[in-house]
């Protein structure tokens, strides 16, 4: 037998009781929803904020290419392919790749527009005319 010193007195053993686990599981649970559906929110309001950018961009050049060609274009096309009948075209204005905005629907070119004299717009998330928040549309004139 050994000494009284050397023995060990068995006690409860350390760890984590199951409530305190799924307490920890909860509160991570809580915290991915919070920043999943603000990581969500934001990439729609980044869409969109892309889209505006774009849509002055593509209106900037189209009247670039009024002022070289003396008329306004008649489709985005008119921007990255030269027209045939096209004077003094110093393109191209944009690349194929501008044409699209970031739901992947082309950019529409009115041209005489219902809002200024070359409209330019999205028809944002819902890729239809109209709509509201992330589905409206994003024109030049606005």
């Amino acid at each position: 037998m050994k000494p009284f010193a050397a023995r060990r007195i068995k006690t409860a053993q350390a760890g984590f009781s199951l409530i305190e686990i799924l307490l920890v599981v909860g509160i991570i649970a809580f915290i991915a929803t919070m920043v999943a559906t603000n990581i969500i929110g934001s990439s729609e309001t980044a869409k969109v904020k892309n889209a505006a950018s774009a849509v002055r961009l593509i209106a900037a050049k189209a009247s670039s290419y009024y002022i070289d060609v003396g008329v306004a274009p008649t489709k985005l096309e008119d921007l990255y392919v030269k027209p045939g009948n096209a004077q003094n075209w110093k393109g191209p204005y944009i690349t194929e790749t501008q044409t699209k905005d970031p739901w992947n629907t082309p950019y529409v070119l009115k041209a005489p527009g219902d809002h200024t004299e070359l409209d330019v717009m999205s028809y944002g998330a819902d890729r239809q005319e109209g709509g509201t928040g992330n589905n409206a549309d994003i024109g030049n004139w606005q």
